[in-house]
């Protein structure tokens, strides 16, 4: 039993390691640091409010409010709009933020402070030994994927299927994303939505919600 221990030790000191290099050779790149192509996405303040009523109308059939049942949709400047305000809320300040919907693929393009991404273990323990100019560097997030309902009728929740992460112009493994976030950062992937929502569907600039 003594050496079974040692030996899963042993083997999360070595998966420590290897992931610690691989992140050193992450932040040696100066491809992190680089701008990607940026095409940001035009909205007013009208687009944030009609974004809101567009997720109370979806409240309000939930309650029986709203005999309605055609598609909701939002569109890439709704999102936008409503999102540059809220997303900071969910514990992940970008700003800016610009989302991009194409059929069935989303991508979401972000700046925020390198300090952010510091948030899961090992990179928190490494926190205290980076200076704050560096930590204070703004740096580009991309985070592309799909989007999926799971669970019964009762209790539903979204999830995204990631496959496309990258720091500045520097693509990475998805897999990295898990670590940037830490462990408080899975609700950013994963949440519940309403039991009537049936399906998500995204569209040409435009995400479309059905209900029952």
């Amino acid at each position: 039993m003594r050496l079974g221990c040692v030996g899963c030790l042993a083997v999360a000191v070595v998966v420590l390691i290897a992931l610690v290099l691989l992140l050193g050779m992450v932040f040696l790149s100066t491809n992190i640091f680089a701008a990607p192509d940026i095409r940001p996405v035009p909205f007013t303040r009208r687009d944030g409010y009609a974004a809101q009523q567009r997720l109370y109308e979806i409240l309000q059939r939930e309650s029986g409010g709203s005999a309605r049942r055609d598609p909701v949709a939002i569109t890439e400047a709704e999102a936008n709009a409503f999102l540059s305000r809220h997303l900071e809320q969910a514990g992940l300040p970008l700003s800016p933020i610009i989302v991009r919907f194409s059929p069935g693929h989303f991508i979401v393009r972000g700046q925020t402070p390198l300090r952010h991404l510091f948030k899961g273990p090992p990179l928190s323990l490494l926190v205290p030994y980076v200076s704050d100019a560096h930590l204070d560097q703004p740096i580009w997030v991309t985070v592309g994927g799909r989007l999926r309902l799971e669970g019964a009728t009762g209790e539903r929740y979204g999830s995204v299927d990631v496959d496309e992460f990258a720091l500045g112009r520097q693509p990475l493994s998805s897999f990295l994303l898990w670590v940037f976030m830490g462990p408080s950062g899975g609700g950013l992937l994963k949440w519940r939505v309403p039991s009537i929502v049936q399906d998500i569907r995204i569209g040409d600039r435009q995400i479309a919600i059905d209900t029952r």
